[in-house]
This record gives C-alpha cells, structure tokens and sequence, in this order.
C-alpha cells in the first residue's frame, strides 16, 4: 500500500511538472506572439553600431519599457535577446515598432537590418557648427566627430581654399551642399552623409550651369555666395531672380552690396531682429558689407537650388535699390535711384515704428 500511495505522489508530481511545462509552452507561445498591446503606437529602437551584447540589450529593453504597456517586457527581453539570438549579432540602425508587433516580429524586424531611414533637414542651417550640431541629433555619430571629419578633410570638402583662415574654410564647406530635406541611416557617418551631397551638388552643376554662370561674370564660388545672400533676404522665392539681379547690378558698378543679412552673420548674434542697428553697419567683419565691397568670403547660409537658379537666371533690370515692403508682407520695394529709395525706407521704418521693433 505504502508503494502504491509513492507510486501515485510520483506520478503525480510528474503530471503537475508536466503540466507546469505545458503551461509555460502554451503561455510562452501566446506571449510571444501577442501584441505589446501599447495601442499601435509608433516607437524607435535604436541598435548602436558597438555591437556590445550588454549595451544592445539595453537600448532594446530601455525602448520597450518606455513605451510598451504590455506587463510581458521582461518576457520580450528573454525572447528577443536570449532565447531567439544574441543581442550583439543584431544589425546596428534606426527601428520603428508599433504596438502590434509581436515579441517574434519585433525579433525578425532587428535580426534582418531593415532598419528605417532618418530626415535631416538642411535649407535653415547657417553655420557649419549648426549643421554639426543638426547632424547630432539626428544620427548616431555626434557633433564633436562630425566637426572632427570636417577638420581633417577641408582638402576634400573645401577645395582651393588652403590659404583661406580656417574659419572660413570651414564655412566654405557649406557651398556644395543644396539645402533640401534628406533621408539617411541613422548610422551613416558625416563621410556618407558629405559624400552623398557632394555627389548632387556636382550631379546639379553642369556644363549649362558654368555657361550661365560665365554669362553673368561669376565663379560657382561666387554663385553659391550671391545666392545664400538672396536667400538671407527673401524667402520669397519668386522675388529671389530681382533681388539676384539688383546685386549684380551693384556688382557691376562696384559698389557696396549693403545687405543685412550679411552683417547679422558677421556678427553672429543670437538675437532673432527684424532690424539692424546703425552701429552693426561698424562691426568690422569680412562680412561686413557695408565696410567691405565684393561679395564677402564664404556663403552666410545652405542654399536651395531655386537660389542659385535665381542667380544664374537673375532678372535683367536698373535697380540698385531695395527696401522690404510696410505690412510683414515679406516682399521689397525696389527703386532705381536713392531719392526714391528713402521715400520706400521712410514708409518701412515708420512701420516699424509703428508695431514697436527698436532700432
């Protein structure tokens, strides 16, 4: 009888074991292919490039607490970072998950590389440091190693430009990027990222552009230039062909180009005026161009290609002067002579006066 009841707690103990396995089995195989149950909301992982188990590990489990409401993450992590493969054979890159993806899914997402591309956006950029400071926030590489490329490659980046000081090499490195909105790896580096624009810059200027540009006297240097001042003027991108051409026409006549935008940069304020100050037009800069005639050394601002086909394509006329237009309307008054100039920057300067921007 003794045996019999030792017989029965063993077999029971087996049928309990079994039964806990077979529990597990069945609750593992639905957790694994239920939903993180976070109401289909988009989320990134971002898997970094060191390939170190522990550290992708982490940027997998950081992502899903943060935005998984399923009490399973822990059972996510064991599946995806244990059970199915280990984390440091993922493929470095950018993943967006949403919250109907399953433990299995999200695993076959990271383990095939099919990572989604980032959007860097370029026409509002200034300075080569803001442009760093933009490509690290968007990419995995930071500002510090982007400059760093930048420093050690002016050669390649700058062209013709070894005499230069080198803060204006390191502007002149905007000239061959056309400012537009861009998709990448969030694991390309700043060369993928320079070789790629560089590569359409050269595909955008052709032959018929150096024809274009040799018709109205310029170099591509001086293009690229004469645009980014255009652009500092207007946004208005069916004015930009009249503002181009009233340069030109200073550019012929030797005289001072007296743009705004050009002594802002100079300066390099970090106020945001929608007025110049009388002593901004003393700050010695070679920017400054109301102190220095020509075209100043380097391009104040990323360009779009409309810029510089408003250059190439400046519109022919006698206009010298322009002043922006009473009313925030964005758009200029232009005056072939400075008598009727004044008669346009007294109406604007009243306008200002009148909504109360200081001098």
């Amino acid at each position: 009888m003794k045996n019999y009841f030792k017989n029965n707690k063993k077999v029971a103990a087996v049928v309990i074991a079994t039964s806990f396995v077979i529990a597990f089995i069945i609750a593992s195989y639905v957790l694994v292919l239920s939903p993180l149950n976070s109401n289909g909301k988009e989320f990134s992982i971002y898997i970094p490039s060191n390939n170190k188990s522990a550290d992708v590990e982490k940027a997998i489990l950081d992502s899903l607490y943060k935005n998984a409401e399923s009490p399973s993450v822990v059972f996510y992590k064991w599946k995806i970072t244990s059970l199915f493969k280990s984390a440091d054979k993922f493929p470095p890159g950018k993943y967006t998950i949403s919250g109907n993806l399953s433990a299995r899914t999200i695993f076959n997402k990271l383990n095939s590389g099919s990572q989604e591309a980032v959007s860097i956006r370029i026409d509002n950029i200034k300075t080569i440091y803001k442009l760093a400071q933009r490509f690290g926030k968007k990419f995995e590489q930071d500002s510090a190693t982007f400059m760093s490329y930048v420093n050690n490659n002016l050669d390649l980046l700058a062209p013709n430009t070894n005499t230069l000081p080198l803060e204006i090499r390191r502007q002149r490195v905007l000239e061959r990027l056309l400012g537009d909105t861009y998709e990448m790896y969030w694991t390309s580096s700043p060369e993928n990222f320079f070789s790629r624009l560089n590569t359409l810059y050269d595909e955008f200027w052709t032959n018929e552009q150096d024809v274009l540009a040799s018709r109205i006297g310029l170099t591509q240097h001086e293009v690229c230039v004469l645009a980014s001042i255009v652009r500092g003027e207007t946004a208005n991108k069916d004015e930009a062909p009249q503002i181009a051409g009233l340069y030109l026409n200073r550019l012929k006549q030797n005289m001072l180009l007296q743009s705004d935008p050009t002594v802002l940069f100079g300066i390099n304020t970090k106020e945001k005026r929608q007025r110049v100050r009388h002593a901004d037009l003393k700050f010695d800069s070679p920017y400054n161009t109301y102190l220095y005639k020509g075209l100043p050394p380097a391009t104040i601002h990323i360009v779009e290609k409309s810029y510089i086909e408003a250059v190439l394509n400046a519109a022919k006329h006698n206009y010298i002067f322009m002043c922006a237009q009473p009313g925030g309307t964005g758009k200029h008054n232009f005056a072939v002579n400075y008598a009727e100039h004044q008669q346009y920057a007294r109406a604007y300067q009243q306008y200002l006066d009148s909504i109360d921007i200081q001098r």
